[in-house]
C-alpha cells in the first residue's frame, strides 16, 4: 500500500503498533493496577500521547497541503478558461477584418502603383498574414490547456515518413538537406495524440528550414528505450546566447533574426504539446553553429 511507504506515516504507525501490543499485554495481565514494576503501561500512555499528537499534526497537514493544492488547481483552471474565452473572442473578432483587409490590399495590388507603393502593399499583406497566424497560434495554444488528448498508439517510422513526406518538397526547392534517423532493428510504437505531436515537429522543421541557408542539414531522430525521444537538429543560423533562456515564451523573438518571419509562438506550441504528454522539451544552441532541439515523452497507459 502505498501509504505504508511515505515516511511521514511511519513514526505514528511504528508508535502505534508498539502501543497496541503493550496494551495486550496488560489486557492479557488481567490487570490495570499500576506498580512501579509496571513500566512499560507508562510507557504505553507516552507512545500513545506521542502517536496521537504525530498523527494530529500529520493529518493536518496533509490536510492543509490537499487544500491549497485544491485552490491552486481552481485557480489556474479558472485562469486557463478564461484565457481561452479571451483568446477565442479575439479570434473570432479580428477574423473578419483581418480577412476585409487582406482583400482590400490584394484588390490594391491589382491597380496601377509605382514601385515604392508596391513594397508598401507587399509589407502590409505580409503583416496581415502574420497578424492572422498569430491570433490563431495563440487560440490553439489556449485550447491546448482544456482539450483531452485523443491517445492511440502510433509508429514511429510512419510517422516520421509521413512527416518527410509532406515536407520534402518545401526543403528541396530551398535546397535544404532533409534527412531522418529511426533507431534500428525495433518497430517502435508510441501512445500519442499524433495530430498534436505532428504539429510540433512540423513546427520544430518550420522552425529549422527558416533558419538555416542553402546547402545547410537538417535531421529528424527518433528513439525509444525508457522514453520516447524526437530531436529536430539543423546546421543553421543558431541562437544566441542572450535569447536562448527566453525562447519557449509566447512571442518572443530575437532581435538578431526579426526580419525572418515567424509569430513568436511555434516553440511556446511545441513546449504546450509535449507538457500535455508530460513530457520535456529542450535545447542546444549557439550562434552560426546549429540548434538542437528534443522532446522527451514518457510512457504513457
Amino acid at each position: 500500500m502505498k501509504w505504508l511507504r511515505n515516511s511521514r506515516y511511519l513514526l505514528p504507525v511504528t508508535l502505534g503498533l508498539l502501543g497496541l501490543l503493550l496494551l495486550a499485554r496488560v489486557l492479557l495481565a488481567d490487570t490495570f493496577v499500576l506498580v512501579p514494576e509496571d513500566a512499560d503501561v507508562i510507557v504505553l500512555v507516552a507512545l500513545l500521547s506521542v502517536t496521537m499528537i504525530v498523527a494530529i499534526h500529520t493529518i493536518v497537514r496533509i490536510s492543509m497541503n490537499y487544500l491549497r493544492l485544491r485552490s491552486v488547481q481552481k485557480v489556474r483552471r479558472e485562469t486557463l478558461a478564461e484565457h481561452s474565452r479571451f483568446l477565442n473572442r479575439l479570434d473570432h473578432e479580428l477574423k473578419n477584418p483581418l480577412t476585409a483587409l487582406r482583400a482590400g490590399l490584394k484588390t490594391l495590388g491589382l491597380t496601377p502603383l509605382n514601385q515604392q507603393q508596391r513594397q508598401l502593399v507587399a509589407t502590409m499583406e505580409t503583416e496581415t498574414l502574420r497578424l492572422s497566424r498569430l491570433v490563431t497560434d495563440l487560440r490553439k495554444l489556449a485550447e491546448l490547456e482544456t482539450q483531452p488528448l485523443n491517445l492511440r498508439p502510433v509508429s514511429m517510422p510512419d510517422f516520421a515518413a509521413n512527416i518527410l513526406h509532406l515536407e520534402r518538397d518545401r526543403f528541396e526547392a530551398g535546397e535544404r538537406f532533409l534527412t531522418s534517423r529511426i533507431q534500428a532493428g525495433q518497430e517502435i510504437t508510441w501512445l500519442v495524440d499524433e495530430d498534436l505531436l505532428a504539429l510540433a515537429v512540423h513546427n520544430l522543421l518550420d522552425n529549422a528550414y527558416k533558419y538555416t541557408r542553402p546547402g545547410d542539414h537538417v535531421e529528424l531522430a527518433i528513439e525509444a528505450q525508457q522514453e520516447l525521444i524526437l530531436r529536430v537538429s539543423d546546421t543553421g543560423v543558431g541562437i544566441s546566447a542572450e535569447a536562448l533562456p527566453h525562447i519557449w515564451e509566447e512571442l518572443y523573438r530575437d532581435q538578431q533574426i526579426e526580419k525572418i518571419p515567424g509569430s513568436g509562438t511555434g516553440l511556446a506550441l511545441v513546449k504546450a504539446i509535449v507538457e500535455r504528454h508530460d513530457g520535456a522539451v529542450s535545447i542546444e544552441s549557439s550562434a552560426e553553429q546549429g540548434t538542437s532541439v528534443m522532446l522527451r515523452l514518457p510512457a504513457l497507459s
